[in-house]
């Protein structure tokens, strides 16, 4: 029975350390870089990536970049483990390639785009619409290919989205103050609600109107709970003070009574 118990055990253990090594993901390229958070639609953007650790995996593989900017120029450069500049490409379009061997000495690869941010063909509030600045993948000629990293994304903006976005976040600021404050909210959330389809859709100027409106109805319904608050403020007062009142004419009243008494 212990001997079972003791073959079972190991077994358990066996397919414990089996499903670990599933789930731990092999070593993989790290790349260091970001994206600006956001982009006016128009402008150049550049951004820059370094890939180390590259054979954790194959000693042969091709590195892999794609981008959503338009009129694109990539620089890859590789450089050597004492930091010497092996190659350098500047290939052109939303895509590349690049071949990395260990065979040549290759330790780390640089990976500039630079492009421009195009017109978005689709708003959205929440959550904020993404544009891609750059897209790494890890393959094998003829295998598997994976993605390096996360993709690397920026909110694409003009004058018109940033102003209304900006109107819309005012008007949920001062609903929120004012729910803190104890106002009825309904009529300034609905107009709010109705600046985000607005923003959906492309209708900056109405949706700038709209959060407007939801901005003022907002701060209204705050001014009203605060005046309202100091009326009942003032009314506990007054009643105090008349108890108070009415209390101390009463106690004289029998002071006054008792000493006539005496």
């Amino acid at each position: 029975m212990t001997m079972n118990s003791s073959r079972y055990s190991s077994l358990a253990l066996a397919a414990l350390l089996a499903l670990s090594v599933l789930a731990v993901p092999a070593g993989a390229v790290s790349v260091d870089g970001t994206a600006p958070p956001s982009a006016q639609v128009g402008s150049q953007q550049t951004a820059t990536y370094t890939f180390t650790d590259l054979y954790e995996e194959y000693d042969t593989w091709t590195l892999r970049g794609s981008t959503e900017l338009t009129q694109v120029t990539w620089t890859v450069t590789l450089y050597d483990q004492t930091g010497a500049k092996i190659a350098q490409h500047s290939p052109t379009g939303q895509s590349f390639e690049q071949q990395v061997q260990a065979s040549e000495d290759v330790n780390k690869v640089t990976v500039r785009v630079e492009g421009t941010v195009p017109a978005v063909e689709e708003y959205s509030y929440e959550p904020a619409q993404q544009l891609t600045v750059a897209e790494f993948t890890q393959a094998q000629q003829g295998g598997s290919a994976s993605m390096i990293g996360e993709a690397h994304t920026t909110r694409p903006y003009t004058e018109s989205s940033q102003e209304a976005r900006t109107a819309i976040e005012d008007a949920q600021s001062a609903i929120e103050s004012a729910q803190s404050a104890g106002a009825s909210v309904s009529e300034a959330t609905s107009l709010v609600e109705n600046a985000i389809s607005a923003y959906n859709a492309g209708n900056f100027e109405n949706a700038i109107s709209l959060a407007s409106q939801a901005e003022q109805q907002a701060e209204s319904a705050a001014s009203s709970a605060q005046t309202q608050r100091w009326l009942f403020i003032g009314a506990g007062v007054v009643v105090a003070l008349l108890v108070i009142g009415g209390g101390v004419w009463w106690y004289l009243r029998q002071r006054d009574t008792y000493d006539r008494l005496g």
